[in-house]
């Protein structure tokens, strides 16, 4: 079973503005990411509430 409290999004700077935002979301124990926005965002809140839905759905296919 997935422990849900093993994931989390972080935001990272990885591209020139005026888009340079992006999230990735990693698991406890992983260097790289399991799964990385396609697009960039304008700010770190958009690009950090796009992850939180987006690991929201990742989730969703591990119910407890």
């Amino acid at each position: 079973m997935i422990d849900h409290a093993d994931f989390s999004v972080v935001v990272k700077n990885r591209a020139s503005p005026p888009k340079p935002w992006r999230w990735e979301i990693y698991r406890a124990g992983r260097k790289s990411p399991i799964k990385q926005s396609d697009i960039f965002f304008e700010s770190v809140a958009e690009a950090n509430s796009a992850g939180k839905l987006a690991l929201k759905r990742l989730l969703s296919d591990y119910p407890d």
